[in-house]
């Protein structure tokens, strides 16, 4: 028995065969006060159904798998209204454990093919039955038929559901040497009248009476003293527990379960300094591995560790494979570990599980409660080295997977909070690796892609970003919000194919929320865009007709598709867009120009196919304070090719007014006196007067004085009364800005008055 267990767990096992007692002339009904003698004089029985049952991985590929299996069926037979089976792969949930062993293992053993081993837990907790079926007893070695297997698993469960006691016929299936196949209704009996019994009813007084008994006809059998003790103990008659107990001592000194019991008995008297004395003083003339053992749990009882340890190695010393001492050494080392864990020493930890490792080296156990410490204290990679080895020698251990699993988990989170994204995300799906049903991870795995996307989104690293919503969206396909970020991330990006695609399915699975349908549009909107500047005239007017049937009202969308049209030469349909634009919004500046630009753009290819009357029509239905410069230019100049003298001249005059420098209108100018001039149409004259007085000025503003000069002495010749008023005018003019001839173009001025 582990230390540990000397103040927690109380743990019985039914005693090695004896003779039965002689057979009554005429059979009981039951032997109901038989079945707590071997459970401390106290009704021990299963409170709940079904009774859980965990079954060894060994034994369910032996070949008594069916007989153990019969066994609890022949029980759930015979009391169908009261037993209950039970199987469970978790041995921690199991109310009986069935195993294989070996009897020379076990200290004490009830028959000679099986055990069953009584273990008391806290009042909460009940009790644990650990059954135990041995290859080997009494010094015989042989495969067991089915008929023996079925008889030994029949016993072994009778004790385990209640009947913890022999009956004392031999026909009975709890007889000590028992070769029934079937529970007899004495068994049944029996059992039926213990599940009608109040746990709390007295039977320490019967069994007490029974095994006192059995003392007086057997003196010397050593059973019987223990069993007696035991029942005392439970009595809480510690005097007489004790005199049984050292009555077992002197018939065998070396037998371990009455030294243990005889142990807890001086612990409940207050006798431990005492028995110490006595137990050293016992060593000192007589060293023995049991004494050291012994010795070395009472002083693990004083709390006085370091002297327990170096007890429990000297039993070693002189026995190394002494059980107890052995598995009492290693928990006191685990102890000191855990204790130098919570001081955050780890390298005296790390010595102390050493130790423990070196005793039992394959000690999956061991390596689990390691990582537990380490994990205890935030030592996560420590602890995953730990639970990773205890994995590696045994896999299917589901309690340590989970446990591993959360180290990867709490791992994770300590990660995450230092924003190291990547190795947190390791971490999750390590814990996922191990339990793929951990929710708790797959959550906060799903948690560190969104905060590593949005940390690569910050910092403008989008592919990265990407990366990490793509990976949210395998966990969570369905995931709305991150696929539209997802979406933006590629609109960002310029893949406007992928953000389209993104939105698309937010947009089908969420068509009525504005933000989605917002998404959509915009991520229509930039792919048109982009269509228009590659001259993917077609593909950008799909994509405008497409998010103009989500929304058939947005002007900006149709202003776009306008520019689609015109970049395509489909002007009617760019005529019908803007017209649409216009009837919902007249004073849209963005649709005005664009209705310029179109009236621009064909009045341009006009004028190149030489049609100027059409090209004029288009420029002059631009709204005249919409115009600009060159359209007043381009106008006059339409109007020169028609042979619109005036008008032509008109217009060069407005585009003076505003660039008096302007090279193109000057030209063109040019150009009009030029064609005057070739004409010998005397109707023109008085047109030619008024070119050759706005060249005069064009060139004095150009500070071309002497060529304005002569321009005007040309004007001059062909004047006429009613022209004196411009030719005063534009005279004056000249004469205000040529110092050098103003005097004598002031004389021909003067020549022009009345």
């Amino acid at each position: 028995m582990s230390p540990k267990t000397l103040s927690l767990i109380v743990t019985f096992t039914l005693i090695a065969m004896v003779s039965p007692g002689p057979t009554p002339a005429a059979p009981d009904a039951d032997y109901f006060n038989h079945i707590t003698l071997f459970s401390d004089g106290r009704i021990t029985r299963f409170t709940e159904m079904p009774i859980r049952v965990y079954i060894s991985p060994i034994l369910k590929e032996s070949p008594y798998l069916a007989e153990l299996r019969y066994a609890m069926n022949e029980w759930e037979t015979a009391a169908p209204e009261t037993i209950r089976f039970e199987e469970t792969a978790v041995p921690e949930q199991a109310d009986i454990r069935v195993s294989w062993g070996h009897s020379s293992l076990m200290d004490i053993q009830d028959t000679r093919l099986g055990s069953a081993e009584l273990t008391r837990l806290n009042a909460a907790q009940g009790f644990k039955v650990e059954v135990i079926l041995m290859l080997e007893g009494n010094g015989t070695i042989g495969e067991l038929s089915q008929e023996e297997m079925r008889t030994v698993c029949l016993h072994e469960f009778g004790h385990a559901i209640g009947l913890w006691g022999h009956s004392p016929h031999p026909a009975d299936i709890n007889y000590p040497t028992a070769t029934a196949q079937h529970p007899t209704g004495r068994d049944i009996a029996t059992l039926l009248k213990l599940y009608a019994t109040p746990l709390d009813t007295p039977q320490h007084d019967i069994a007490i009476e029974l095994l006192k008994a059995e003392v007086a006809r057997k003196p010397r059998n050593l059973r019987e003293h223990y069993l007696l003790g035991a029942v005392y103990f439970d009595k809480g008659d510690m005097a007489a527990a004790i005199d049984c107990f050292q009555t077992c001592r002197k018939l065998d000194a070396n037998f371990q379960p009455a030294i243990e019991r005889l142990l807890q008995a001086y612990q409940e008297t207050g006798q431990a300094p005492a028995a110490i004395t006595l137990l050293e003083k016992r060593i000192s003339q007589k060293p023995s591995p049991a004494g050291y053992n012994t010795l070395g749990i009472f002083y693990y009882g004083q709390k006085e560790n370091e002297r327990a340890m170096r007890a429990f190695e000297n039993a070693l010393e002189m026995a190394p494979h002494h059980k107890a001492a052995r598995r009492n050494l290693h928990q006191l080392l685990r102890e000191k570990a855990f204790s130098a864990l919570a001081d955050k020493n780890f390298a005296a930890a790390t010595a102390a599980f050493e130790k423990a490792l070196r005793i039992k080296p394959l000690d999956t156990t061991t390596y689990h409660l390691m990582g537990n410490g380490y994990a205890q204290v935030g030592e996560f990679e420590k602890a995953i080295a730990y639970y990773e080895k205890a994995r590696e020698m045994n896999p299917i251990d589901a309690v340590m997977r989970r446990d591993l699993a959360q180290c990867y988990n709490n791992y994770g989170v300590a990660l995450r909070n230092r924003k190291q994204w990547d190795a947190a995300i390791r971490a999750y799906r390590n814990a996922l690796n191990v339990m793929p049903t951990f929710g708790l991870a797959r959550s906060n795995l799903i948690d560190a892609l969104w905060q590593k996307g949005r940390a690569y989104r910050e910092a403008g690293e989008l592919d990265t970003a990407i990366n990490a919503y793509q990976e949210v969206l395998k966990l969570q396909p369905n995931d709305m919000q991150g696929r539209s970020l997802l979406g933006e991330l590629y609109l960002k990006k310029g893949d406007y194919t992928a953000a389209l695609a993104a939105f698309r399915q937010v947009y089908t699975a969420m068509p009525n929320a504005e933000w989605v349908q917002h998404n959509l549009i915009a991520a229509y909107h930039h792919a048109a865009r982009s269509c228009i500047q590659q001259e993917r005239y077609d593909v950008a007017i799909q994509h405008l007709t497409a998010a103009l049937r989500i929304v058939p009202t947005d002007l900006n969308l149709r202003l776009s598709l306008v520019h689609a049209y015109q970049g395509a030469g489909d002007d009617k349909r760019a005529d019908a867009e803007l017209s649409r634009v216009l009837a919902q919004e007249p004073h849209n500046p963005q649709a005005k120009a664009a209705l310029m630009n179109l009236h621009i753009r064909r009045g341009n290819k006009l004028m190149q196919q030489r049609n100027y009357a059409a090209a004029l029509n288009e420029f002059e239905a631009i709204l005249e304070d919409d115009r600009d410069i060159h359209i007043d230019n381009t106008i006059a100049y339409l109007y020169l090719m028609q042979g619109e003298f005036m008008k032509a001249l008109t217009g060069f005059e407005k585009v003076f007014q505003r660039d008096r420098l302007n090279m193109p209108a000057f030209r063109n100018l040019l150009s009009l006196e030029s064609q005057l001039v070739r004409r010998s149409d005397k109707s023109k004259a008085d047109t030619l007067v008024r070119v050759r007085c706005a060249v005069a000025i064009c060139l004095m503003h150009r500070k071309q004085l002497d060529a304005a000069m002569k321009k005007y002495a040309l004007a001059l010749k062909g004047k006429r009364e009613p022209l004196h008023a411009l030719l005063i005018e534009t005279g004056r003019e000249l004469a205000q800005h040529d110092a050098r001839n103003r005097e004598e173009i002031l004389q021909w001025v003067e020549t022009l008055k009345p």
